[in-house]
């Protein structure tokens, strides 16, 4: 009698995975550009606290992009961005 193997996955797919890992390292990449937009301006200490979060949120991303944990360096690297792009944002 032969032997029926069977894989179980808790992720996307090869592709799938694939383009979520391009997805989320676009992502950082425009974190760390905004970042480096703001690096030369004087910075309140609400503005140097989500930078410290900022990065905090890239070092996550990136350690769960290593471990193979796509969906959540995904979101970390979304919460990174976005909170990017308020220190980018012009005050109104």
């Amino acid at each position: 009698m032969a032997e029926t193997s069977i894989q179980l996955t808790g992720g996307p797919g090869g592709d799938e995975a694939s383009q979520e890992q391009d997805a989320t390292n676009k992502m950082l990449g425009v974190t760390e550009a905004n970042l480096k937009k703001v690096s030369d301006q004087q910075l309140s200490a609400n503005q140097q606290a989500s930078i410290t979060q900022i990065r905090q949120f890239i070092e996550q991303s990136r350690n769960a992009l290593s471990e193979g944990d796509m969906q959540r360096a995904h979101i970390l690297a979304r919460k990174a961005k976005l909170l990017s792009e308020d220190l980018v944002k012009p005050p109104q």
